[in-house]
């Protein structure tokens, strides 16, 4: 971006400008999805998908050992080997590691190779399978005994991810204590229950021997995968829960394990958990309901020299997302302030997407859930597991796309892009504008059911005319020309990728067509770059990702163009950096629109830290001070949508160029890492007002519906609800709490009510269990101990079964509830128990 262009841009956001409901050049367009979506479409070019030839039930893991050896861990608890016999890159056959005949092993998520076996976490234990070496596994226990969760079921998910570490300590995962109501506010005196000295919702530690047992991070909701990066550092995902709580994880989290840090699930508050701070994610996977749940580091697997596709990925996380159909592949710097992300998605997936591994051959293996969002089929059903393959290494991959200009977009590559592949360029390219715009959103096949998910899809999406398009004189980047934008909101670039309107490169009967495409995702954060020599002639002018020079040449370490940009930094002349910051809640979570919060965040103090081994001239609109030679700091008051401009200018010649950049607020002194969405363009404005997603609810399929009738309903013998199922800490716990329906949305809610096998709640998983005397149960398994089992059945009494007269014990292919429940209801009757499970308590007259 050229200067006078940067001078026109601050002027407009200087005099107030603003944008509004539809510029010039922009055209509102619905979302619209691919009418035909392939099981996995690739986002990016040169790569094959095939579907393996295996008829497995779900699974929910999959790990190398270091010899090799490809293990799965089924969600019904069978763990089994699988091989490629016929040599043709598919793995064909599966045998069993272990044969879980007795259920010793319940629906667990979390395998990983260590010392002397596979390891699981589970419910109520960690697991190791014993390597025996003849081809299966002998089951021992490392370590149980915790507090078992209030809130949830005997057979729900409990130890969730595990990672063992070079030196053999053990690593997992305890679910949080309550996900419904993580404060537990105590009725009585109106004080928190919560417990931070308790071992639930924590990253634990267990020592080789099996003997110590640690907590080494407090704040989390459900760590669905752990997993060590290249570095030693540990990772780990976690699940969105501010629908159920506000601010508590806003969103599906990608997080750096640290020892001591909190990590916000539940969140600080004034008069629940005052004296903790909520340490910030490494990134957000947004929008909301996007269900992190495999998380592997891009490196080479089992003694083998390969990553998935090309170098430049190597070290990257691959990331699963479920309840969306996603694969991401998040690229990580280190610098001595913490990490600092860059997301690209890859894929999108038309099933529930589960766990992501890269294999010793360079592929990725997925595996994947039949059924629908949020939890499938169940330990039953049918699965199916693909193979990404980079086959062709030749094809230009995107790097990234950055905004060059209010009125450029770039699409940078990793190589020469052919001019022939894009002669169409003008026609087939798009750039959509939203809040909640994602790149590729149109291969999304389906969308988890709640109210926040369908709201997203009320905020405008725009399409920007596309004015004229063009190739660099390099040909390493596609340059697209449109109206001027400044709101800095998500813009996603659709680019052509050859003329055939699917991939038809299929080379044997197992591989899978695709659509034709190139999907980036690009947004108004960066930095505005500008390099002179001695002359004060502008050598380089353009973008970088960060003020981090160190992490900015990471990011761009496939870009030509930024590779000559760091090339001409160690010659004598002079460089500019312009951007804004946006320091609003830094130890905060991020505020998902619509949130309701009973308190108000108090005010932050941000101190910015700066460190080179050049002289930096800093200029902004707050405080700067040099507090030694190579080390400059600013201090401001963070405000809302008031974001701090910067300019930093320093020479350059003296050898490499270093510039690092960190922060800290006057309570909380130790450095962070400045995330990538903290810092925007000069020329960005804050996105505009749009409708809060906490309006009064409004569902025309009940109207007329009266709450304290369907109250009446939920609680009465015909319906029996109140048998199964909670509301407001009344009814039974066999089955899932509905209290939470009100943030549902109608169409999911009916759908679980009229079909309940459609998605099994891991939580609630009914057994069918056979007994030695020849009699047979269904139900929840409530509690489990090494004598007994307490089985829910669906009439709401509780069964005890001593379990040396259990012969059998299987997970049932469907929900313990029964299908045609609405049968016994009038259509009034129907909608007056909706509108109950749907709706808040209506206030009285006198507004109680």
């Amino acid at each position: 971006m050229n200067r006078l262009m940067l001078q026109l841009a601050v002027a407009l956001v200087s005099f107030g400008f603003t944008a509004f409901a539809e510029p010039a050049g922009l055209v509102e367009k619905p979302f619209a999805a691919v009418t035909n979506p392939p099981p996995i479409q690739m986002l990016v070019p040169g790569f094959t998908v095939r579907e393996l030839p295996l008829n497995l039930n779900n699974i929910n893991n999959l790990v190398y050992a270091p010899d090799g050896r490809l293990f799965a861990l089924g969600y019904d608890g069978n763990v089994f080997q699988l091989k490629d016999t016929d040599g043709d890159g598919l793995e064909d056959t599966a045998s069993y590691f272990f044969k879980n005949e007795h259920n010793e092993i319940p629906a667990s998520i979390g395998m990983a190779w260590g010392p002397g076996g596979l390891y699981i976490a589970s419910r109520g234990r960690i697991i190791r399978l014993r390597d025996k070496g003849d081809g299966t596994g002998e089951l021992e226990t490392l370590t149980g005994g915790w507090v078992p969760p209030t809130a949830a079921a005997g057979s729900g998910l409990d130890a969730v991810g595990i990672a063992v570490d070079a030196s053999g300590n053990v690593y997992f995962g305890l679910g949080c204590d309550a996900w419904l109501e993580a404060y537990r506010v105590n009725k009585t005196n109106g004080n928190s229950d919560y417990n931070i000295n308790s071992e639930r919702g924590t990253i634990l530690k267990l020592s080789p021997d099996w003997k110590k047992r640690e907590v080494i991070s407090t704040g989390l909701r459900f760590t669905v995968s752990l997993a060590f990066n290249a570095k030693g550092d540990l990772f780990c995902t976690d699940q969105e829960g501010a629908t159920w709580l506000p601010n508590g994880n806003p969103f599906d989290e990608l997080l750096h394990i640290q020892a001591g840090r909190h990590y916000g699930f539940p969140p600080r508050h004034p008069k629940y958990l005052p004296n903790v701070l909520d340490e910030p994610s490494v990134f957000d996977y947004a929008p909301q309901h996007e269900s992190t749940c495999g998380l592997h580091f891009n490196e080479p697997v089992a003694n083998g020299n390969k990553v998935f596709g090309p170098a430049w990925w190597q070290g990257d996380a691959i990331v699963s997302g479920e309840s969306r159909g996603k694969i991401w592949r998040t690229k990580l710097v280190k610098t001595a302030a913490g990490y600092v992300a860059q997301n690209n998605l890859i894929a999108c997936l038309n099933m529930l997407t589960i766990d992501a591994v890269p294999t010793p051959q360079g592929d990725l293996l997925v595996t994947c859930h039949s059924g629908k969002p949020d939890w499938g089929t169940g330990p039953q059903g049918k699965g199916k597991l693909f193979k990404i393959s980079y086959v062709d290494t030749n094809a230009p991959q995107p790097v990234f796309a950055y905004a060059a200009s209010p009125t450029e977009t770039r699409v940078v590559f990793d190589r020469p892009i052919d001019p022939a592949q894009f002669k169409n360029l003008a026609k087939q390219s798009s750039l959509t504008m939203g809040r909640h715009v994602t790149a590729g959103d149109r291969f999304e096949s389906f969308t988890p059911g709640y109210q926040v998910v369908k709201d997203q899809g009320t905020i405008p999406r725009f399409e920007m005319r596309i004015l004229s398009t063009g190739i660099t004189a390099d040909k390493r980047s596609v340059v697209l020309q449109t109206a001027p934008r400044m709101q800095a909101v998500n813009y996603a670039v659709k680019l052509p990728e050859g003329e055939s309107p699917t991939r038809s490169c299929q080379t044997n009967r197992h591989e899978l067509p695709q659509h034709a495409a190139i999907d980036v995702l690009t947004d108004l954060t960066g930095v505005s770059a500008d390099w002179q020599d001695v002359k004060g002639k502008t050598k380089w002018s353009g973008w970088l990702p960060h003020l981090d020079l160190g992490v900015a040449r990471e990011f761009t370490m496939a870009s030509e163009e930024h590779r000559q940009l760091f090339e001409q930094l160690k010659k004598p002349g002079k460089l500019t950096l312009h951007t804004q910051l946006d320091l609003w809640l830094m130890l905060h979570p991020m505020t998902q629109p619509g949130a309701k919060l009973d308190y108000e965040y108090p005010p932050e103090t941000v101190t910015l830290v700066f460190k080179s081994n050049a002289k930096l001239k800093l200029k902004t609109g707050a405080k700067v001070k040099q507090v030694r030679k190579h080390e400059w700091q600013i201090t401001t008051a963070s405000k809302q949508d008031q974001w701090l401009p910067l300019e930093i200018t320093f020479a350059t010649g003296a050898g490499e160029p270093n510039l690092d950049v960190s922060w800290f607020t006057a309570e909380d002194s130790r450095p962070r890492a400045l995330p990538l969405r903290r810092i925007l363009l000069p020329w960005a404005m804050p996105k505009a007002a749009e409708p809060s997603v906490a309006f009064a609810r409004n569902i025309p399929e009940i109207a007329g519906g009266d709450w304290q009738r369907g109250k009446k309903i939920f609680f009465s013998e015909p319906a029996a609800c109140f048998k199964c199922h909670q509301i407001g800490s009344e009814g039974g716990k066999i089955g899932p709490d509905l209290s939470n329906l009100v943030q549902r949305d109608y169409v999911s809610v009916l759908k679980d009510i009229m079909e309940p096998s459609a998605a099994i709640n891991p939580e609630h998983l009914a057994y069918n269990i056979e007994l030695t005397e020849g009699e047979a149960l269904n139900g929840v398994i409530l509690d489990n101990t090494p004598e007994k089992l307490v089985v829910g059945q669906v009439t709401g009494k509780n069964i005890v079964v001593v379990k040396s007269q259990i012969a059998s014990m299987k997970a049932s292919a469907i929900s313990l509830m029964p299908e045609g429940l609405f049968k016994n209801l009038s259509a009034a009757q129907q909608r007056d128990l909706l509108t109950f499970l749907l709706m808040e308590q209506p206030k009285t007259k006198a507004g109680k």
